[in-house]
């Protein structure tokens, strides 16, 4: 079918409108020729074909009342025409267009889907469809591209960061360094350990953003917390930490990796930005973690803390991905990630 403009199809339909209209109101105007206009002429008529004498008739009164009511009526046909049109032929006409607005608003480049946009024989229309199309394709293509990168990249530089790192090691170990040499080595080893986790962070993001965890399983939260007890008090490194479980029953369906890296990364934040004698405390209750340290900064901003690379108050300490990780491990699980500043504590609240 021939596209039609959305101008010229309206007109149309307007037309049709008003002319099915103007039909089923021929009734009214036979009924107001036969009573006004032609019956006057027939009584004349009549009166001189018998004899007699012509009657007594006002003949401009009953046209005028005949041309006002006729222009009454065509005045409400053009009206209920309008209003048809405007309320339910242009709603119909545009649907198409609020179907496409439905389908841009369910589309996102992590789906790496591209949604079925309706078609329509309206010019502009399908023009629209055609241009969103080629946009959003164009965009899940560079999409694709920066998330194939970002993988790649941080495998090709896993082996030879591997291979460095174990390079230094054996020179830490030979002997007669001066001290000198030494220092020079130990600050290529720390930056090596920040390059090794900057990647292994990188690659853990692109992972999530490639659907690479899709196994899941129902976890009891407080249970899989004390598991981790150990190794938490060993990231806790001396600060207090403090566990409570309001709800021993709280059960999550999440990917076990991923819940283990979100945790792990809250308590490492918790640690870096906590002040001497601090103290953290992991709270579970109302389908919510709590995790929360004791600071000397301010409060931080809850619209950047969680965008990669971001570093509060200039701050240099780690890579700026850890709290974006935990963002897209949750929204990788469907949670919810939020920050708030109370008492004097950074509290990070995760809500299943």
């Amino acid at each position: 079918m021939k596209n039609r403009s959305l101008s010229r199809k309206m007109l149309t339909q307007f037309v049709v409108c008003i002319t099915v209209l103007l039909l089923l109101a021929t009734p009214v105007f036979y009924f107001l020729t036969k009573h006004y206009y032609a019956e006057d002429m027939i009584d004349i008529i009549e009166a001189v074909g018998h004899g007699r004498p012509i009657p007594t008739i006002d003949l401009e009164e009953d046209i005028m009342h005949g041309v006002m009511i006729q222009f009454g009526v065509i005045v409400i046909v053009l009206a209920v025409a309008i209003v048809f049109t405007v309320r339910f032929i242009s709603r119909r006409l545009w649907k198409p267009f609020d179907e496409t607005l439905l389908s841009m608003e369910s589309f996102r480049l992590e789906d790496c889907t591209l949604p079925a946009l309706p078609k329509s024989d309206v010019k502009e229309f399908a023009r629209l469809n055609h241009t969103l199309s080629t946009l959003m394709h164009n965009s899940l293509s560079s999409y694709r591209m920066q998330k194939e990168f970002t993988e790649n990249a941080s495998h090709e530089l896993q082996t030879p960061l591997a291979v460095f790192q174990s390079k230094l090691d054996l020179l830490l170990q030979q002997p007669n360094l001066t001290g000198e040499q030494s220092e020079i080595i130990q600050s290529l080893y720390e930056n090596v350990t920040r390059l090794t986790r900057l990647n292994r962070n990188l690659l853990l993001l692109a992972k999530i953003d490639n659907n690479q965890y899709e196994q899941t399983e129902s976890i009891n939260l407080p249970a899989f917390l004390s598991e981790m007890s150990l190794s938490l008090r060993d990231i806790a490194n001396g600060i207090a930490l403090n566990q409570t479980f309001d709800d021993s029953t709280l059960t999550v369906r999440a990917n076990r990796a991923l819940l283990e890296s979100l945790v792990n990364n809250l308590l490492v934040n918790a640690v870096r930005h906590n002040r001497p004698g601090g103290e953290i405390s992991i709270t579970v209750g109302c389908r919510r973690l709590i995790i929360a340290n004791t600071s000397d900064e301010p409060p931080l901003d809850a619209g950047q803390i969680f965008n990669r690379f971001y570093h509060p108050s200039g701050q240099s300490n780690g890579n700026g991905l850890g709290l974006a990780i935990v963002k897209a491990i949750c929204k990788y699980h469907g949670w919810e990630v939020s920050y708030r500043y109370l008492d004097g504590r950074h509290h990070f609240i995760i809500t299943f």
